[in-house]
């Protein structure tokens, strides 16, 4: 049979009409959240289907009443932009990270060490080693505050917050601890190396000021979060630098004493000098923190230069002992000062969080991580040179 030429155009956009149903047909069939429509009607929405509308990050789901500003009977109209509007979407998340394992770890540590000496302390005044010490007695409050002092940090942990301690918070009141703790010992060790047997403080004065060193840098740390917010880095920064700055301040008290000084007084130079150096580094630490972060690799390159710079120096002692007429003492000077070269190349090389100064700004949305350092060291090789071997290193500056 043949078709004239109008039946054939009629064929085939019969046919063509077919095709495209379905298609269609089929296309919907794929399309999650309703069924295919039926041939040739309207598609067959689901109950609670929402078509697709601009506006919405998640298309053909129906929204929480209230969740998006158009007023399209789902709930009263909300600002876009307003704080809960679109998650992820205008004013910044301001919720503060909480702390994890690592940190709330070192305040237990640190809270067990301190129920300890707080323990001994009570029993040097209750003088329970004098004339000897009576070790089931002794021993009871060491027990009893040293399990109640990491209990406490528990129950605060877990029931004063909702979501547990926040970020910086027990490294703050762990670091203050341990550096109220060191002051405390700094002090009465240099009225015990410096003064005669009868005005010695002796061991209860040591437990008492290491006692009340401890507590008051607890608070104090305390109140360093509560009003700055600093992060770990910066609390790892600062009890580093007081042990940083209490052995640069041995190494040059010690080296100091050299000058006439006879080898008894080595003692009390090398502990005021320890002294001084403690402060000093804390000092410093506290007011560069206020411009600038470290992060965990610098502070290791720091640690690792300051170890490397010391440990190098110890050959200073050999040409010391070879010759005559010089004081080795002075050899802690070279010792103090190849550490303090080490250390400040850590710094140099290690890379810093940038400007953040603590966790107030990250919560204003203002923590942006600036990552770019001015001192890139790439790496080093072997070198020729005459009559030997050298080494050379490589590194950008920009």
């Amino acid at each position: 049979m043949t078709l004239s030429g109008a039946h054939r155009v009629l064929a085939s956009a019969t046919g063509s009409a077919m095709a495209i149903v379905c298609m269609s047909s089929l296309a919907l069939a794929q399309a999650p959240g309703y069924p295919p429509p039926p041939f040739g009607g309207p598609p067959a929405y689901p109950p609670g289907y929402v078509p697709p509308q601009p506006g919405y990050p998640n298309p053909g789901v129906p929204p929480a009443p209230g969740a998006y500003p158009q007023p399209n009977g789902y709930g009263a109209p909300t600002a876009y932009g307003a704080p809960g509007a679109y998650p992820g979407y205008g004013t910044p998340n301001t919720a503060r990270a909480t702390s994890n394992s690592l940190e709330i770890g070192y305040l237990y540590g640190t809270a067990a060490a301190w129920g300890v000496g707080t323990g001994v302390w009570i029993d040097s005044e209750a003088k329970l080693c004098e004339p000897t010490c009576d070790p089931g007695l002794v021993l009871i409050a060491p027990l009893l505050l040293g399990a109640a002092a990491p209990i406490g940090v528990f129950l605060t942990d877990r029931f004063a917050y909702a979501h547990g301690m926040p970020e910086g918070l027990p490294s703050a009141i762990a670091t203050g601890m341990w550096i109220g703790a060191g002051e405390g010992l700094g002090i009465a060790g240099y009225q015990q190396v410096t003064s005669d047997k009868v005005n010695e403080w002796g061991f209860r004065g040591l437990a008492r000021a290491t006692f009340i060193g401890s507590t008051v840098g607890g608070l104090a740390g305390l109140g360093l979060h509560y009003a700055l917010k600093p992060m770990p880095e910066t609390n790892t920064l600062l009890i580093s630098s007081s042990f940083w700055g209490t052995s640069l301040g041995a190494f040059f008290g010690g080296g100091a004493s050299a000058n006439g000084g006879d080898w008894g007084s080595t003692n009390d130079s090398v502990w005021l000098g320890g002294e001084l150096g403690y402060n000093l580094g804390l000092a410093g630490a506290v007011a560069a923190s206020a411009f600038w972060t470290p992060s965990w690799r610098q502070l290791g390159y720091m640690w690792g230069g300051f170890g490397i710079g010391t440990a190098a120096s110890l050959p200073i002692y050999i040409f010391y002992a070879a010759t005559d007429g010089h004081d080795p003492r002075r050899g802690l000077i070279f010792q103090g000062v190849a550490g303090a070269v080490g250390l400040g190349l850590g710094a140099i090389f290690g890379q810093s969080r940038g400007g953040v100064a603590s966790r107030v700004d990250t919560e204003r949305g203002l923590g942006t991580v600036d990552q770019h350092h001015p001192v890139a060291f790439t790496g080093a090789s072997l070198m020729p040179v005459p009559n030997g071997m050298g080494v050379q290193g490589s590194g950008v500056l920009w």
